[in-house]
């Protein structure tokens, strides 16, 4: 090989093992930025799930706000029974203990005026036995004391305290914050919660009608699916204006748990239903509705790997279906 040769050769190694360190770097800078790029991406993606949940939870407080009156006379009812039976029960024993008092007062006259007497005389021997009766009765009388009107006050006032009881927990358990994930709930008692916490908007104006099969548990974050559920029955209260009938189903359909909630007022008209999912939609009056309810409903469910589907007809009513997945492995467990 001659000087030419070995020179050519050495710069054509030269320029290739130059292209290969450029190509290197390129790709390295092309990985450096992918990388950076997939990184700007995850810091995007927990911010927008974070933005969702505090859109979610916010939805939420703003729900119990509006219903802050209601809880209000929820809570002020029971409160205003109770302290009355209370003040009630506390006459009942003062005057039980004055009619006792007033017994042994005569008994104790009359054994004061025997101490007195000649006990000899026949007269004297028959007032001893009538003051002796007096005296047994009236101790017979504070022995066997039951307070009937008492007793029957107080078991209505523990019923009260129950219901604060039940309201309350009710309330924290819609409200608070979910930050341990997924948990087994029964839909049953996330429709009695909810009927709890909406209980004054339907009083004296809604029929609840309840049609609850016994159905497996689904695995599910609870305080969405109380919220849910809520928001559900809120707007069919809300749909029937001054007055109908709610009905609450729940069912098992294969692999899914499903909850139906039909109102039976004027339905949902042909232009609306299309948009009832979309994010700030209301018909409602400004300053009413914040048009997320139904929008938060869809996003909790279908997060749920559920689906919803909603049957509606003018004059006739609205029922919407909430379809959740069965926890098969928790149902072969308690099998």
């Amino acid at each position: 090989m001659g000087i030419g040769e070995v020179s050519l050769t050495t710069l054509i190694l030269a320029v290739v093992a130059g292209l290969a360190i450029g190509l290197a770097g390129w790709l390295w800078t092309v990985v450096q930025s992918e990388r950076k790029r997939a990184a700007a991406a995850g810091e995007e993606f927990k911010t927008l799930q974070s933005t969702q949940s505090q859109v979610i939870h916010t939805t939420k407080l703003a729900s119990l706000g509006q219903m802050i009156a209601g809880v209000a006379h929820e809570m002020n009812t029971p409160l205003g029974f109770v302290k009355s039976n209370v003040e009630v029960v506390g006459e009942l024993i003062e005057e039980h203990q004055q009619q006792n008092s007033k017994k042994l007062m005569v008994a104790a006259d009359y054994l004061a005026k025997l101490a007195r007497a000649d006990l000899s005389a026949p007269t004297a021997q028959q007032a001893v036995r009538g003051a002796s009766a007096k005296l047994s009765a009236a101790l017979r009388a504070i022995a066997s004391a039951k307070p009937e009107d008492a007793t029957e006050l107080l078991t209505d006032s523990i019923d009260g305290l129950d219901q604060l009881t039940n309201l309350v927990r009710n309330l924290k358990g819609f409200a608070r914050v979910d930050s341990d994930g997924m948990d087994l709930m029964k839909m049953n008692e996330a429709i009695d919660s909810a009927l709890t916490i909406a209980q004054h908007q339907l009083r004296d104006r809604i029929t609840v009608v309840k049609e609850l099969d016994e159905v497996p548990a689904v695995r599910c974050v609870p305080s969405q699916i109380n919220q849910v559920v809520l928001n559900l029955i809120n707007n069919a209260s809300q749909a029937m204006g001054d007055g109908g009938q709610l009905t609450l189903r729940c069912r098992r359909n294969g692999d899914f748990v499903e909850l139906e909630v039909e109102d039976n007022g004027p339905g949902i008209p042909d232009d609306v239903m299309p948009k009832i999912f979309d994010p700030f939609f209301t018909t409602k009056p400004v300053g009413e509705g914040t048009g997320l309810g139904l929008s938060i409903v869809h996003k909790i469910v279908h997060a749920h790997n559920g689906n919803i589907n909603v049957k509606t007809e003018a004059g006739s009513g609205t029922t919407f279906t909430v379809s959740l997945p069965v926890d098969h492995a928790a149902l072969r467990k308690s099998n």
